[in-house]
């Protein structure tokens, strides 16, 4: 998520209404019945509303916290997802923006005891780092409210603290920038084999918009800034939904309210050759791309792990894919797969060979 302002994060009290005991009527006796509403003996029914209610003991938040902890650092990539919308199916609203997004654990005792820092590089990891996307992560469990809470809010030198991961010298003295502004609270669940976490305002008033939801008025002006949003987190998948409005005008997000869908991200060392000659290649297996000579002219070399559909158009098979691609094109001209996890993948197509071997390290991060 995403803190424009002083966001934090949710999960809502989940809220009850009233229906009568009439289980069928016509339209003409529903009428009459809610007319004569006074008259009738009112239940408890949950409203539209409604949703699961979950009750977790100390152990329980201890497991969700060690999730967290084991599973949000590494790199995050949602190029699948663009190659997914760019060759089987664009959404009405276009396809989703490209993020790389990176977390670390980091020893910043000033903050908190469990301390997490992020950032997104818009157009894949070697792209620039977006603007106000630097967050600083405390996590921890509210014994009082039973739940794992994770506060966000911008480094206080968001200038200096670029690539922060990369800076263990200034984890120290690092800062939030004031984080008694913070207005919401990230609460997080356990969702079957995922952990989900949703926004929910520190105070009642902040949260007429409903589960998900935080609202508050900026300063002291009569503007108001609402945010909804939902991450879930497992070993290999992050989906990150996050819609912000400022007197109703949204900045954040998009209209069709869809996750960004970034999978974990891994690294690759690669041997290339071409026309050109051979050379060693650092790469990623969610879309790093380079430029290669063929035979034909100029192609692009992909090596991409993602889900899509087989060859019939049927399914979601994940599997690791290197490709030759035109340069002005996605749909692949040549193409190798193998699992998904597979340590070492090969092509040799159009005067062109490449291996590519998994690696403990990733490529540079861009600046």
């Amino acid at each position: 998520m995403r803190f424009p302002l002083e966001v934090g994060y949710l999960v809502a009290d989940f809220t009850r209404g009233t229906l009568m005991k009439k289980t069928t009527m016509s339209m003409v006796g529903l009428v009459s019945a809610l007319t004569a509403v006074s008259f009738l003996t009112p239940v408890t029914y949950p409203s539209a509303a409604a949703a699961p209610a979950y009750e977790f003991t100390r152990p329980e938040l201890e497991s969700i916290m060690d999730d967290l902890i084991a599973w949000l650092p590494g790199a995050w990539d949602n190029y699948p997802q663009v190659h997914f919308e760019r060759r089987v199916y664009t959404p009405a609203e276009g396809e989703h923006a490209h993020w790389h997004r990176t977390f670390a654990r980091i020893d910043a005792p000033q903050i908190g005891e469990v301390v997490f820092y992020g950032q997104i590089n818009v157009g894949g990891r070697d792209g620039p780092m977006m603007h106000r996307s630097q967050i600083l992560y405390k996590v921890w469990i509210d014994e009082e409210r039973d739940v794992v809470v994770i506060n966000g809010q911008m480094p206080l030198d968001p200038a200096a603290a670029v690539n922060l991961h990369e800076k263990p010298e200034l984890w120290p003295t690092v800062q939030m920038r004031d984080a008694a502004a913070l207005k919401c609270d990230f609460l997080w669940r356990r969702d079957g084999a995922q952990i989900v976490g949703v926004l929910d305002a520190k105070i009642e008033e902040g949260r007429v918009g409903g589960p998900g939801t935080c609202s508050y008025k900026v300063g002291d002006t009569d503007v108001e800034f609402f945010a909804d949003a939902e991450w879930t987190l497992s070993a290999d998948d992050h989906w990150d939904y996050d819609i912000n409005l400022m007197a109703g005008h949204q900045f954040v997000g998009r209209s069709d309210r869809t996750h960004i869908k970034m999978g974990r991200t891994r690294g690759y060392q690669c041997s290339v050759t071409d026309r050109s000659g051979t050379r060693a290649w650092h790469a990623h297996d969610r879309g790093a791309n380079q430029e290669v000579a063929a035979e034909t002219g100029p192609l692009r070399l992909r090596l991409l792990r993602a889900s899509m559909p087989d060859a019939e158009g049927r399914g979601m098979h994940d599997r690791l894919r290197l490709m030759l691609q035109p340069m002005d094109g996605e749909a692949p001209m040549y193409e190798v797969e193998a699992a998904a996890k597979a340590d070492v993948i090969n092509l040799s197509h159009a005067e062109v060979t490449a291996t590519c071997r998994a690696s403990a390290e990733l490529p540079p991060l861009g600046r």
